[in-house]
């Protein structure tokens, strides 16, 4: 006698449902308060009341050197890019402006002495050229010397028009290499402008050995 067919086995039961994840923050930092501090990876839009705010603006870069009596180069460079991260050019101490004076360098500081700004790279936004959707800032020892023996790093957004200080980051940290993509300011496709603290350190003493490292950046 032909024994009957097994009984199918119920499925198993299903795990719970894991509870939903809280929707991110899209609160978007701008300068309606005033000046803003940003810490790394941390992004500001450059606008005020939903408009753009600013048509100029000056990078400035500054440092100490770590240890007295002991000069360090340093050279702060604006590197432009197209849409699809390819440099367009670069503004450094070997060529001061770019694009018709649209991005202007102030020159190259060989030791980091004296207060305020070492160096500093002027941008006229509204001159910049269509294709360019990305600057980003770095610093690198032209002389050789680690970061680790440098103090005091930072990079300040600043109206051109007035010199108010509107966005700053300050280096909380150093590493032994000898350059740092300070940070970016990226053209959002309705047309703002939005300003990243990145603080990456590389190994670079020149801004054309920074090319690849701050395209992946962007």
């Amino acid at each position: 006698m032909a024994s009957a067919p097994p009984m199918p086995q119920s499925a198993p039961p299903m795990p719970p449902a894991p509870p939903a994840a809280a929707a991110p923050s899209l609160t978007k930092v701008t300068l309606d308060k005033g000046r803003v501090s940003l810490t790394k990876g941390g992004s500001v839009s450059l606008e005020k009341n939903g408009k753009p705010f600013l048509s100029s603006i000056r990078m400035g870069l500054g440092w100490e050197p770590a240890g007295r009596g002991r000069n360090i180069d340093l050279d702060a460079s604006c590197l432009a890019f197209d849409a699809k991260r390819e440099k367009l050019d670069t503004a450094w101490f070997m060529k001061l402006g770019i694009f018709n004076g649209a991005i202007a360098h102030s020159g190259d500081n060989l030791t980091g002495e004296g207060g305020g700004d070492d160096e500093s790279i002027t941008v006229h936004l509204n001159g910049l050229p269509p294709e360019v959707c990305g600057l980003v800032f770095v610093v690198n020892s032209f002389s050789g010397q680690k970061f680790t023996e440098v103090k005091n790093a930072y990079c300040r957004l600043v109206d051109a028009s007035t010199n108010e200080e509107l966005v700053r980051f300050d280096l909380t940290h150093s590493e032994s290499r000898t350059g740092v993509v300070m940070c970016k300011l990226v053209r959002q496709y309705s047309g703002e402008w939005v300003m990243t603290a990145i603080g990456e350190y590389v190994d670079a003493k020149t801004a054309r050995a920074m090319v690849k490292p701050a395209a992946s950046m962007l």
